[in-house]
């Protein structure tokens, strides 16, 4: 049985259905006999046209129940619930089922990406399978953060409603990303943008398919395409493997190439520091590229002859490349419910092929990325829809867990083995709020991401208290080491019982005293150490996510205010004072931030924040400073970005 096909009863449940089946089929049986000897008699036939119309206005009904439902929640679990219900749906009517490919868009794919015979039958399935619902998650997370980004109820002079212009909107998820994603590049291969995004931190890489993803959500959702077009350019390595450069973006109707550096964290800024700059001007000015050279210690990776030689890959999900993916998002959820859950390559490659090549003035190699648009089918287990057997996703989630800040005594893994008996559960007790508190939906970073700030400004000053009193209750806690010895030996020799019980009745009396040896006052101190050395650890994490907070709420307000005055509409001075009360807010947490983990690995995005806030405020003289100082954590990109934005202040505001 295909692991995609939709899941067979167990035995329980068929015979739980027989009987439903036959408690209802007597009565039915019974009033059909009584229905057709009335119409015999009568010598008139059963309404048919009445019957069908109701079976059809059931299933639509069903599919209703699926856009409600996704109407107030999505998270991966609904996302599950929705598809399996369309499953259903599609069982019982297949005339509601897409229709298939036909044999010029086979023949495409086969050109242009290389699937495997694998793959193309995951394109081609008819019903939804389990990787789509990641897919669908995926876009709705994206869908929900690029709805917190638009700017509404603004109108212009006219009384008409006003946008910001596409590549304004590209400028403020470029943002977005850059400040939701904490830079680390390391050794691990890319993880899905789904789960990068949430974890908050991620490579060049993982920030670049985050953004393109983004992208494709924003924009008027009634133009049959995106307005905004994401992809990206590579430049040769030498040896090895090309190296990712920029994102490429298309706004509108442009066919200009605006440059976004994920590695910088920034815009590439366009002559003489003004705008952003495009593909054609970065090929053809060797000022674009130079002006970012500050000093022999302090320059851009990147010059105009080697960008000459980028070429441009294109990613494409494979659940979006399906054709039921764009009869979900056309006819079975919209127009009532907007996502965008498809994606048209052809039309996407052609149109960056156009555009790559009226920079460079002659053709740029286009290709699709097989080995980006199949990460999530990689990344998951076979059980999710996936092909991975090397378990990436739960070897992602313990990475999260920062496992040096464990007790030492507890790393001892020949009293403390990690993956069995009294070491696995010290290690999950530890690990739980690292990682419930990062990828659990309704909580706070999930709250934030979609822009419920104010949802998620409780849970995060609650949580906050929690840790602060997990460390207080550590501190005044008497004898607590040599309490916490005294249970581990007890332990230690409950869960030795446990290795050594041969009969069911050991194991049952083992699995008794394990229970019992965790409750009561005796296991406290254990508790009380597990849950301090957590704290000293997550805390800063909670204390950032309440500094992003306050930083998107100030964001946001300060978006409108922009859009206000690009169309030329008068400010409130009720809006103007909200916004400036938001930043004083931002700016006190991320000094606060600062002050409280000096050495700690962000605070290097705090402090671009926090010059960021102070900017907005009119103290140019902070601003400057707090990009200046750059920790020597930092990486070099990240440095060069810093100095690049206080040397540009400083010009714009002399002292």
């Amino acid at each position: 049985m295909n692991l995609d096909e939709p899941p067979m009863m167990s035995r329980r449940e068929r015979l739980l259905s027989g009987y439903a089946v036959w408690i209802w089929l007597v009565p039915l049986v019974l009033a059909g006999a009584i229905f057709t000897l009335y119409f015999v008699l009568r010598g008139s036939v059963a309404p048919s046209k009445s019957a069908a119309r109701g079976h059809a206005q059931s299933k639509e009904g069903n599919l209703d129940s699926v856009r409600q439902g996704l109407s107030r929640e999505t998270h991966l679990v609904a996302c599950r619930n929705a598809l399996q219900q369309v499953n259903a749906a599609l069982g019982e009517n297949p005339a509601l089922r897409s229709p298939p490919w036909n044999d010029e868009q086979k023949r495409w794919l086969n050109e242009n990406m290389s699937l495997e015979r694998e793959e193309l039958s995951e394109l081609e399935m008819s019903h939804y399978t389990r990787l789509d619902n990641h897919h669908l998650f995926r876009c709705f997370l994206m869908r929900d953060a690029a709805k917190a980004l638009e700017v509404k109820g603004v109108r212009g002079k006219t009384g008409t409603a006003a946008r910001e212009t596409p590549l304004d909107q590209a400028v403020r998820a470029f943002a977005w990303v850059m400040r939701e994603v904490r830079l680390r590049e390391g050794d691990s291969a890319n993880a899905p943008s789904s789960y990068v995004v949430r974890r908050g931190t991620g490579s060049a890489m993982e920030r670049a398919l985050i953004f393109a993803d983004l992208l494709e959500q924003l924009g008027d959702p009634e133009t049959p395409e995106p307005e905004l077009l994401a992809f990206l350019l590579f430049l040769p390595n030498g040896s090895g493997a090309p190296r990712l450069w920029t994102c490429g973006v298309l706004a509108g109707a442009s066919q200009e190439v605006y440059l976004f550096d994920p590695a910088l964290g920034l815009p590439l800024p366009g002559p003489k520091g003004e705008g952003i700059a495009t593909l054609a001007q970065a090929l053809a000015m060797p000022d674009v590229l130079a002006q970012m050279n500050l000093d022999d210690k302090h320059r851009y990776p990147v010059a105009m002859e080697q960008a000459r030689k980028a070429q441009a890959q294109l990613v494409c999900p494979l659940s979006a490349l399906s054709p039921r993916m764009r009869y979900l998002q056309d006819k079975l959820l919209g127009p009532a419910l907007r996502v965008r859950l498809a994606y048209d390559a052809a039309r996407a490659k052609a149109r960056v092929e156009t555009a790559c090549a009226a920079a460079l003035g002659k053709p740029m190699a286009v290709s699709l990325s097989k080995s980006n648009s199949t990460l999530l089918r990689r990344f998951l287990s076979v059980d999710e829809g996936g092909t991975d057997t090397t378990y990436l996703e739960q070897r992602f989630m313990v990475a999260m867990v920062p496992w040096s800040a464990m007790p030492a005594e507890f790393l001892d893994e020949r009293r403390f083995p990690p993956k069995i008996g009294l070491g696995a559960r010290v290690r999950e007790l530890f690990a739980a709020p690292f990682i419930r508190n990062t990828v659990d939906s309704g909580l706070a970073r999930d709250l934030l991401l979609r822009g419920r700030y104010g949802s998620a400004l409780p849970v995060l000053v609650e949580e906050r208290a929690q840790w602060r009193n997990q460390r207080e209750q550590a501190v005044n806690a008497k004898n607590l080491e040599r309490k916490a010895m005294e249970w581990l030996d007890s332990a230690t020799a409950v869960y030795a019982r446990q290795l050594q019980a041969a009969t069911p009745s050991e194991r049952a009396d083992a699995e008794r005293s394990i229970k019992a040896v965790w409750g009561g006052e005796r296991a406290r101190p254990i508790y009380v150490i597990i849950n301090a050395a957590a704290a000293a650890a997550r805390e800063p994490e909670t204390v950032y996510q309440l500094g992003l907070c306050s930083q998107e709420q100030a964001e946001q307000m300060q978006a409108r205010l922009d859009v206000q005055a690009k169309v030329g509409v008068a400010q409130e001075p009720r809006e103007k004072e909200k916004a400036a009360a938001a930043w004083r807010k931002a700016l006190s947490d991320w000094r606060r931030f600062e002050e409280d983990y000096p050495d700690h690995p962000d605070r290097h995005a705090a402090s671009q924040m926090r010059g960021r806030a102070a900017s907005m405020l009119g103290d140019n003289r902070a601003a400057i400073d707090a990009w200046q100082k750059v920790p020597a954590s930092a990486n070099a990109l990240e440095s060069l970005a810093s100095l690049y934005l206080a040397r540009q202040w400083q010009k714009k505001h002399p002292e």
